[in-house]
């Protein structure tokens, strides 16, 4: 199972890069397994694709659904970076390509944005401060 490819992204106030802020991932199927990165100078982060074996995905019963959840928690108070469910074995090409580019200013609204997927008949509904072109 591909619980979530690659993540590239920054993280910046009024245009100016954080460093030094811990960023923190989780990803649940079975389980829920969180790790985190800190952002380097430039405000720039980076996390590892992460997959899992599991026997569910043969049941043909079995509904494949693995929530993500990025955020950041900047003078105490958490912000979403991507809160959005994955329902298919391998990782949504939408996602992938919106996981390569996740840039965040904070002061940003969080909003819900809706996206299609040839991958996902019923397209995507994901929470997050980003914003994609």
């Amino acid at each position: 199972m591909h619980l979530c490819p690659e993540v590239k992204g920054r993280i910046t106030l009024e245009g100016k890069p954080l460093a030094n802020q811990k960023i923190e991932r989780s990803l649940t199927y079975e389980e829920e397994e969180v790790d985190s990165v800190y952002t380097d100078d430039d405000g720039n982060f980076t996390f590892e694709a992460r997959t899992l074996k599991s026997k569910l995905p043969g049941s043909i019963f079995h509904e494949v659904r693995i929530r993500i959840i990025i955020v950041v928690n900047y003078n105490g108070e958490y912000y979403l970076l991507w809160y959005g469910t994955q329902q298919t074995r391998k990782t949504d090409i939408e996602f992938a390509k919106r996981f390569q580019n996740l840039n965040a200013e904070l002061t940003n609204e969080e909003i819900t944005h809706r996206f299609e997927s040839p991958q996902c008949e019923l397209g995507h509904n994901i929470k997050s401060i980003c914003r994609w072109n």
